[in-house]
């Protein structure tokens, strides 16, 4: 019978790894665009989407036969956010393409504010 010595220990994990994202830092797109330039579009997409969900929510009558309170808004105001940001990753709505093309043809300038350094 083997003893505690010979079983060998899980590899460590990093906390990007658990979360399943990249360790390394994301390299720039084939197509030339900002990947801080694209994250950003993809979050301001899941921002709408979050607020879409939240505000369709609303409009749901509730029987008030189980009624989880205050702790049930903070649950669903959570999922509606997680689900958000997995609907913008996976393309969404197209908002984050045209707003990514429509930044990128400006140079990621807003109009009548100065370009930063």
């Amino acid at each position: 019978m083997p003893g505690p010595a010979s079983i060998a220990p899980a590899p460590a994990r990093t906390a990007a790894a658990v979360a399943g994202r990249p360790a390394a830092p994301a390299k720039a797109p084939a197509d030339g665009t900002d990947p801080g330039l694209k994250s950003a579009c993809e979050g301001m997409e899941a921002l709408f989407i979050s607020h879409m969900l939240s505000e369709m929510r609303k409009t749901v009558p509730k029987s008030g036969f189980l009624d989880g309170g205050h702790a049930e808004e903070i649950y669903t105001s959570l999922m509606d956010a997680e689900l958000a940001n997995k609907m913008a990753g996976a393309g969404g709505l197209g908002l984050s393409s045209v707003l990514l093309e429509q930044l990128s043809r400006s140079g990621g300038t807003v109009p009548g504010k100065p370009p930063r350094p």
